[in-house]
């Protein structure tokens, strides 16, 4: 696993469960630039991805694109799962007409804290 930290968001990704990801803070080119370090454009995930955003304060295009990039790399046929999306990251979403493209699911029991998931900046 790597282990990278940005200061002003995250993302994470455990390789033993590659379709898991964790987006937090701001999500903004830092954390893209990171993203790209560990998920080269040709990659693809074997299961629909999965992104818990609980925790993202902030998101811009540069994030959006993480998302984006969930759409292209998930099984096709499929759609990538959209966790806890906070209200105005979903406002985002909506604007950029990229809500139709995703399943939303809420959890209520499980925190992304217990996602065994390595911080990758």
């Amino acid at each position: 696993m790597d282990n990278r930290k940005t200061t002003s968001g995250r993302f994470s990704l455990d390789d033993a469960s590659p379709h898991l990801w964790v987006l937090s803070g701001e999500v903004d080119v830092v954390v893209n630039t990171r993203f790209r370090e560990v998920w080269p454009a040709d990659r693809r995930s074997l299961e629909p991805v999965e992104v818990h955003m609980g925790d993202v304060t902030f998101i811009d295009s540069s994030g959006l694109r993480i998302l984006y990039e969930a759409l292209k790399v998930t099984p096709e046929g499929q759609r990538p799962v959209l966790v806890d999306v906070p209200e105005r990251a979903q406002w985002i979403i909506d604007v950029t007409g990229l809500t139709s493209r995703f399943d939303f699911r809420t959890t209520s029991s499980t925190s992304d804290d217990d996602l065994p998931l390595a911080d990758l900046g």
